[in-house]
């Protein structure tokens, strides 16, 4: 009886020891982790520090870094939660650009236009840009 206690209370000592070192080295939790076109790759791909880069390409340009996770989770949720928009092609110039990264590697690239917005490596498919989103943007 003993040496099933021990066993068992080895084990639950090395979960939880897994659960803590996957929360602090990586961004997403493997279970609750969603794959998609905003987030497109394994979730063992984005490792902590994951931050945003916008590039405002108006008339000055300029660029704005998210390290905030928080204001980095909003950003993706807010991009996520964007309708596509079918049969629809690029009729403005670029309002800005969006770099999401970890470590160097570039994970995800955005061109934003007047409504709308695009993935750069499915260039057929373009997203609405809704009021929360368009709201986080002015608040950089």
């Amino acid at each position: 009886m003993r040496k099933k206690l021990s066993i068992f209370g080895g084990l639950l000592i090395l979960v939880l020891c897994a659960c803590i070192y996957v929360d602090q080295r990586y961004f997403f939790n493997p279970i609750a982790f969603t794959q998609d076109n905003v987030t497109p790759y394994h979730w063992s791909e984005y490792e902590r520090p994951v931050t945003i880069t916008y590039y405002e390409l108006g008339t000055e340009r300029k660029a704005y870094i998210l390290e905030q996770e928080n204001a980095v989770r909003k950003f993706l949720e807010e991009m996520k939660s964007s309708p596509p928009m079918q049969g629809s092609t690029a009729t403005s110039e670029v309002e800005g650009a969006l770099k999401l990264s970890c470590e160097g590697d570039t994970l995800l690239e955005v061109y934003f236009y007047e409504g709308y917005w695009e993935i750069l490596r499915e260039s057929d498919t373009m997203y609405k840009m809704t009021q929360d989103l368009q709201g986080l943007i002015e608040t950089l």
